[in-house]
């Protein structure tokens, strides 16, 4: 089933069910958006720190962008593009 139909199915049963499987559907919900979101926590400790230093380091040192990168090799090896 296609992603318009499955929304065009909800739209009309929404209607049709009771509360209990309207909260069931809301508490799903919350949950899956709650864990789209919020990913940070989920992860191992150790990668959390890291990536929390890593952004410490960014804030402390001046970085390079991508771009800015990628035109200095381009220029240095005579790269078109």
């Amino acid at each position: 089933m296609k992603t318009i139909d499955l929304r065009k199915k909800w739209v009309q049963s929404i209607n049709k069910v009771d509360d209990r499987f309207l909260q069931m559907i809301d508490a799903l919900y919350t949950s899956y958006i709650s864990k789209e979101t919020d990913f940070f926590n989920e992860l191992p400790k150790e990668i959390q720190e890291l990536l929390l230093e890593s952004v410490e380091q960014t804030k402390q040192v001046d970085t390079f962008s991508h771009e800015g990168i990628m035109a200095e090799f381009k220029k240095k090896y005579n790269i078109a593009g």
